[in-house]
């Protein structure tokens, strides 16, 4: 294909992009260098100056995103001070009960997406003019994350294409379509391009299929396969050690050593990939049931092979997480299984 001067051809967005933004590397959500932070579009991917930042998304984007790599060096220093979070023996006690702890959920629905602004089309059929005081009202962005071109120069139809998610970003039919096969080409979670903190939710999806239908009747948006591992694999989720937190992780059935005390060592068989984390024992009966459900789905594991990669939603916490606003974690992380359900 024939791209304009200064442009090279992306197989993966099935478009021209400029030069200097195509094959970036990068880590998402990697801890920048002091003076840098994360850019998350997808083709750049990448540490870049905050003065760069700024004049690409604005002054409170960049002061947001400058505060979050501070807490991202923070944490990786106390993280490389505490060692690794996976215990090096995982080993059940007989079960004799867990203690109760004083952690309810809360009935109050709180979840990550209800913090985010309302998903929304605009009207079909607006004249450029509307179209554009719509993008100026309703997105958190004004230009598009791949080719930083503003929405207000983009082709009439890109512009009536426009999504906007759970995360007030907006972008157009065919980069949330090329984003979502790329990440799920990637064995990746869906995430928004511009904010990697919020997951793609049903309602999410719901709202880019109606617009993708505006263009297309035929439109379907694209589906993560089912991810089931092998019968011997299975699925731990119980309480250990003090009995506060519930232990979950996949582990080989064959490989579990069992102990003259009647209880079970499983340190040599949980496999690569297979340590998944903790959840409070208390107030989490539901949210338990509900892994368990989407597991059983094939909705848990992003690759359900070797080795492993977990998970579909934000499963993957420390003990730490945990000790902090808990029962509205809980409440939240509850929601979102249900929505991946």
């Amino acid at each position: 294909m024939s791209c304009p001067p200064g442009q090279v051809y992306s197989s993966l967005l099935k478009r021209c992009v400029k030069k200097e933004i195509l094959g970036a590397k990068g880590v998402s959500g990697v801890a920048c260098p002091e003076g840098q932070v994360w850019n998350p579009a997808p083709t750049s991917r990448r540490c870049v100056s905050k003065a760069v930042f700024k004049k690409l998304f604005g002054d409170a984007k960049a002061a947001a995103a400058s505060a979050n790599q501070k807490r991202m060096r923070g944490t990786r220093k106390a993280a490389a001070a505490a060692g690794p979070s996976k215990p090096t023996k995982v080993v059940s006690p007989p079960r004799v009960g867990a203690p109760a702890a004083a952690v309810t959920p809360s009935s109050k629905k709180n979840t990550a997406f209800e913090v985010g602004l309302p998903r929304a089309l605009m009207d079909p059929g607006l004249t450029r003019a509307a179209a554009v005081e719509w993008v100026s009202k309703q997105c958190a962005n004004q230009e598009d994350p791949i080719m930083f071109d503003p929405y207000a120069d983009a082709d009439l139809k890109d512009l009536r294409s426009l999504v906007k998610l759970g995360s007030g970003f907006c972008y157009t039919v065919d980069t949330l379509d090329q984003h979502i096969k790329s990440s799920i080409e990637r064995g990746v979670p869906i995430k928004d391009i511009l904010n990697p903190s919020y997951r793609l939710d049903k309602r999410d999806f719901g709202t880019l299929e109606a617009a993708g239908k505006r263009m297309r009747k035929s439109y379907k948006i694209p589906v993560e396969p089912v991810e089931v591992p092998a019968d011997h694999y299975k699925l731990f989720i119980d309480v250990m050690g003090d009995g506060i937190f519930k232990y979950v992780f996949l582990y080989d059935d064959r490989k579990v050593k069992k102990l003259a005390d009647g209880s079970k060592d499983y340190a040599a068989a949980i496999p690569e990939g297979g340590w998944i984390g903790y959840i409070p024992s208390a107030g989490t009966d539901e949210l338990e049931k509900l892994i368990r459900k989407v597991h059983t789905k094939g909705r848990l594991l992003v690759r359900a092979t070797r080795p492993f990669i977990c998970c579909r939603f934000h499963l993957k916490k420390s003990k730490e997480h945990w000790l902090t606003d808990t029962a509205k974690k809980i409440a939240a992380m509850t929601e979102e299984i249900r929505d991946i359900i």
